[in-house]
């Protein structure tokens, strides 16, 4: 379906004699009807006894056209007055410049009618047979000028047209009857961006413009022509313009009964367009059918958020396991697609859940009060209640809150209990239950507190 349409335009051209020359302008609307901004190259078609060169598009032929947009686009008509009376066709034609070979609208027919130019009756005279010797004459020299020069010039020279950008380069070429190959752009640090910085042949050169195209070089960021993923899967597609060196962006579903589900049917950049892969995201567009509203799962358990997802009819990838952030383990802390948007029944979704962090073990082996806190902290891990106990090796941890290798949220405090320096694992006594005072300044500080906690006293049995 072509992308623009030109619903305004005249029916007919009227000219108007001035000047040796039949002018007129002749407005033609022209509207962009895609959603998507595109760049317009605007031509005249001839069709009869019409000529190329009595044409012109007003302004520059080639311009961008946002979504939905409606442009005035004027052609303006310059015939030379002593063109034979008579009538031709011309059309205006806005081509789509990223596929310029399928997509480009036509106008309707415009009649161009050339008047006759009525010519002022003159009186016979005798004839002047001097005007004959004078004006044989005057062409033995007129001849051997355009022999001198010809001689001396070789024909027509290429214009020099370094320093302008490539349209402008474009048109000077033209004015002298030149044609321009397609731009050629190269990487030139020391030259101005977009500026013609090289052409061949160079300017001053002769050269027939019949035969000669002219190459300009323009200074910029070499671009790749991007390729055809029409037709493949999402997955295929991404390894085709990967191996170009390009990056692509995330599916973007869309319901489309036309298309084979599944498969790509729009692309952005299109193919074979010229764009840079450092700096060009590919957009894919995949066709999808039925969309559901994608649940909010975030902050439920992964087993719950699973169940949800798949009770709406969509897939559940396997969890992706994420940071932990003081959420208990397996919640789920993103989903993709998010929460609240339509996604293609049946799709995928990605979800990535808290891992929690493990309580470590300080008991097997055993370790002193100071490494146990500092194994706590550096789990992530806050430090509990740090109490005392008469049993055990002098120093060691004999207790921990929460048993070893469990699961649980980044931050959770767990308690210890740390043998008193006096204690022994065999004595049976009365036992003054008190922290080593390293460990509880030590412990004090990583908690970030000044006050130490209260001492215990305790009685072994006997």
């Amino acid at each position: 379906m072509p992308s623009f349409e030109i619903p305004d335009g005249p029916t007919s051209v009227a000219l108007k004699t001035e000047a040796g020359f039949h002018k007129a302008n002749a407005v033609f609307g022209v509207t962009n009807k895609t959603g998507e901004g595109l760049t317009a190259r605007f031509s005249v078609q001839i069709q009869g006894g019409g000529k190329a060169e009595w044409y012109s598009i007003q302004g520059e032929p080639e311009r961008p056209v946002a979504a939905g947009e409606t442009q005035t686009v004027t052609v303006v008509a310059k015939i030379p007055a002593a063109t034979p009376p008579g009538q031709h066709r011309i059309k205006l034609r806005a081509t789509n410049v990223n596929d310029p070979d399928n997509d480009s609208t036509d106008s309707a027919v415009a009649t161009v009618t050339i008047p006759a130019v009525a010519k002022p009756p003159t009186k016979k005279k005798p004839f002047p047979w001097w005007i004959i010797a004078v004006a044989a004459g005057v062409l033995v020299l007129v001849i051997g000028a355009i022999i001198a020069v010809v001689l001396l010039t070789g024909g027509p020279k290429v214009p020099k047209v370094i320093g302008l950008d490539y349209p402008a380069a474009v048109a000077k070429l033209k004015e002298k009857g030149y044609a321009a190959a397609p731009e050629i752009k190269e990487p030139a640090p020391d030259k101005p961006l977009g500026k013609v910085f090289k052409q061949d042949p160079e300017g001053g050169e002769k050269a027939d413009p019949k035969t000669v195209q002219v190459k300009l070089t323009v200074a910029g960021v070499p671009t790749v022509a991007t390729p055809s993923v029409i037709g493949l899967d999402y997955p295929a597609a991404v390894a085709v313009f990967e191996k170009s060196g390009f990056k692509v962006g995330p599916a973007i579903e869309e319901v489309s009964p036309e298309n084979s589900l599944g498969l790509v049917f729009k692309q952005e950049p299109a193919a074979d367009a010229q764009a840079d892969p450092k700096t060009v995201e590919v957009k894919l567009t995949v066709a999808v059918g039925e969309t559901v509203t994608v649940p909010v799962v975030t902050g439920k358990p992964f087993v719950a958020a699973q169940a949800l997802l798949e009770d709406r009819g969509f897939s559940v990838a396997p969890a992706v396991v994420g940071k932990a952030s003081g959420q208990k383990p397996d919640v789920v802390l993103t989903q993709n697609p998010a929460g609240d948007v339509k996604a293609a029944k049946g799709g995928v979704v990605t979800l990535t859940v808290d891992p929690g962090v493990a309580v470590p073990d300080l008991l097997s082996p055993p370790v002193n009060g100071i490494a146990g806190i500092q194994a706590l902290k550096n789990a992530g891990l806050d430090i509990g209640t740090i109490s005392s106990s008469c049993r055990g090796a002098p120093n060691m941890v004999v207790g921990q809150s929460i048993a070893a290798k469990t699961k649980v949220a980044l931050g959770t405090r767990v308690d210890i209990t740390v043998a008193s320096a006096t204690a022994s694992p065999t004595a049976f006594r009365l036992c003054n239950a008190v922290v080593d005072l390293r460990t509880q300044n030590f412990g004090n500080q990583v908690r970030g507190v000044n006050a130490l906690s209260p001492n215990t006293r305790a009685f072994q049995p006997k």
